[in-house]
């Protein structure tokens, strides 16, 4: 059985990897950290800098910095609180930087959230490259948000988007134009084809048609991936479900693995004859629905981090049109932001 420890390490495994070459690599989904910051940048070229409050701070407060590529794509800035121990009055914050204040910011009563002017964007951009504190008050309170962290995570979004020495860089600035900085993609498109919504047929663990099953992904999978398939150690509750897709193929869930708070379903599609794996899709998806294959793993119990992936049928197989996922476990319950490295526009075909 997999522990809650392992999967966050492997959904997380690879934010090393983010390095400078990426500079020259094509535009793809990546994802870095670093102290109090994390930074997101996703297959149209727009990348997304998250920073928080330390660790010792008690309130909870986010920034995020949004950028998408192109020579004259601007910086836009939203905050956000977890007010709920604050009640509904607040409805703005002040901004201090090094004890001076920057006006207010409205937040919004149904999101938390407050747009930065363009003013207090680039203040608070140049704040973050220094030490001074960043405050923001209301009433008796205040929010300290970490500067630490923040200029490497800077440097990276100036990286990935090939602004460093240039015109257009927030760091490492310099005269040169940028005319030849990332350019923009299009939002990727999808149509769910060829899917026909039909009834599921669920299946007891140890029926005949659940081992045949088991026989069958075997071959396409590992203990690692799949362990319950392999020990056999599956609670009474458990079931084999069967998702018709058309008339040829169906998506078949399995339980795979369970943790303190995570539980991990594999999905692999089928022959409707249920004797031919035809693809594996994953081993810690979360649920199936009109035709998209849905994971959503906490990083810890109240899910204030996770991971967050989505899969669409395109008629033939199982592409992954959205991944997402935050490192910090800053006191938002569902995270505090969306930043995605892949993105997709899916639709459902009639």
């Amino acid at each position: 059985m997999k522990n809650n420890n392992f999967i966050w390490q492997c959904l997380f495994g690879l934010a090393a990897a983010f390095g400078s070459v990426l500079s020259h690599a094509q535009i793809q989904g990546n994802y870095f950290s670093h102290k109090d910051w994390e930074i997101a940048c996703d297959n149209t070229g727009t990348c997304r800098v998250a920073g928080y409050q330390a660790d010792n701070q008690s309130h909870s407060i986010s920034v995020l910095l949004q950028r998408a590529a192109g020579a004259q794509a601007q910086v836009s800035a939203r905050v956000k609180i977890d007010r709920e121990a604050f009640g509904r009055e607040l409805k703005q914050l002040q901004l201090f930087i090094a004890g001076q204040s920057f006006g207010f910011v409205k937040i919004d009563s149904k999101t938390d959230e407050g747009q930065l002017s363009i003013a207090q964007t680039q203040k608070l951009i140049q704040a973050l490259q220094g030490k001074e504190p960043i405050l923001w008050k209301w009433n008796k309170f205040t929010w300290a948000l970490s500067v630490d962290g923040a200029s490497a995570v800077l440097l990276r979004m100036d990286d990935f988007q090939k602004r460093i020495g240039t015109n257009s860089a927030l760091l490492r600035k310099s005269t040169a134009s940028s005319d030849q900085v990332l350019k923009p993609k299009n939002i990727p498109k999808v149509n769910i084809n060829s899917y026909v919504k039909g009834l599921q047929a669920r299946h007891l663990i140890h029926s005949a048609t659940s081992k045949q099953i088991f026989k069958q992904i075997k071959h396409t999978t590992t203990a690692e991936d799949c362990p319950l398939v392999f020990d056999t150690n599956f609670s009474a509750d458990d079931r084999v479900v069967v998702f018709p897709l058309n008339s040829q193929y169906a998506v078949v869930e399995v339980p795979c693995w369970r943790g303190a708070y995570n539980v991990g379903n594999g999905y692999w599609v089928m022959d409707r004859q249920l004797k031919q794996v035809k693809q594996m899709v994953t081993g810690t998806g979360s649920s199936f629905s009109e035709g998209q294959i849905f994971s959503n793993q906490r990083g810890r119990g109240i899910g204030d981090c996770n991971s967050v992936e989505e899969w669409s049928w395109t008629g033939k197989r199982f592409i992954k049109t959205y991944q997402a996922r935050t490192e910090m476990c800053r006191g938002f319950a569902g995270g505090a932001w969306d930043i995605p490295t892949l993105i997709y526009r899916v639709q459902l075909s009639s």
